[in-house]
């Protein structure tokens, strides 16, 4: 969906205050727990009687592979960011070199991917 087809987020600067017994507060925490949500969303969802969307829970994933997926994320953009301030500058850009950094960090990736597949 392009950026310009989506809604502006609606500004919720206002804040409903509700006294309730400590009971109340924990039973309504557990029933928005176990809707995946947090109490604002659901007290939001029972006092408008509007359905709940449900979102998709992310993914487990391997601490390790995050960080190294995130290594090479940063490797990129460390390219990109050359490439742009060379561009700047006036000075041409090496585009051997800049396919020869684009070609390992792409083989670093496959060696990650292979590894967290097993």
């Amino acid at each position: 969906m392009s950026k310009s087809k989506l809604e502006p987020r609606e500004v919720r600067e206002l804040v409903l205050r509700v006294r309730c017994s400590e009971g109340e507060r924990a039973t309504w925490v557990r029933k928005a727990q176990a809707q995946e949500r947090s109490l604002s969303d659901y007290a939001r969802h029972v006092l408008s009687a509007e359905p709940m969307q449900r979102r998709a829970r992310p993914p487990a994933v391997d601490p390790v592979l995050l960080a190294a997926v995130g290594r090479a994320g940063n490797n990129l953009n460390q390219i990109a960011r050359a490439m742009h301030r060379d561009r700047k500058a006036g000075r041409r850009i090496d585009l051997i070199a800049v396919y020869t950094l684009l070609m390992a960090l792409d083989r670093e990736l496959a060696e990650i991917v292979t590894e967290h597949s097993r």
